[in-house]
């Protein structure tokens, strides 16, 4: 059985891997990656023609892959899966969903980002479904680019630093970047925090078997 995933940034392939070793070895994944995204979105601060264009060229392929869905991985370009899913037969799956499902049983959200667009994508699907639901965000824009310098500690001491600012102000914190992930573990914090890549797995492996 194939999964498709679909990145932005090479930050996202380790912990979304790890992820599906650890819950479902057995399915095969199909990566499919177009590292300008990132940029282009970065630049232009939205989801542009020219974007939505190399982005459903991915999706294009990896719904011809045979897999039976198609994960995103990259949280700042989950509002184009209403665009393109009309487009395919396909399941296409935004890479916050099922983090933000859990989110919602919260009451006050806090987000935590490294790529200043993340933060409206979220919060338009945390408001589509619980309107009245207070969010809060701190974002420290561009530092997930300390990743691909290889300035690891640098970026987590950020993140970190964000973490512990939120700390105390919500009921649940959400990290929205899958290259965020390991940070979770290495904080100290008075309310839950909630990371994408293992939510991701399990709905997939949930309808995998409803679609199988």
């Amino acid at each position: 059985m194939k999964v498709a995933l679909i990145h932005a940034t090479t930050t996202a392939l380790k912990p979304i891997e790890k992820a599906f070793q650890k819950a479902a070895p057995e399915i095969e994944l199909l990566h499919f990656m177009d590292t300008h995204l990132l940029t282009m979105m970065e630049k232009s601060g939205g989801l542009t023609p020219e974007i939505i264009r190399r982005f459903s060229a991915l999706v294009n392929l990896a719904a011809e892959s045979d897999a039976k869905c198609i994960q995103l991985t990259c949280s700042a370009f989950n509002n184009i899966t209403s665009i393109l899913q009309p487009m395919h037969d396909v399941k296409l799956f935004r890479s916050d969903e099922a983090m933000l499902d859990e989110a919602l049983a919260y009451e006050r959200i806090g987000l935590i980002s490294t790529v200043k667009e993340t933060p409206v994508a979220l919060m338009s699907y945390l408001r589509e479904k619980k309107p009245d639901c207070i969010i809060e965000s701190l974002v420290d824009p561009g530092i997930i680019h300390l990743l691909f310098q290889g300035r690891i500690d640098e970026h987590d001491e950020r993140v970190r630093n964000m973490i512990q600012q939120m700390d105390g102000k919500v009921d649940v914190i959400v990290l929205s970047q899958y290259s965020m992930d390991h940070i979770a573990h290495q904080v100290q914090t008075s309310v839950p925090i909630l990371t994408a890549p293992q939510a991701t797995v399990n709905r997939c492996i949930d309808y995998l078997k409803n679609h199988s």
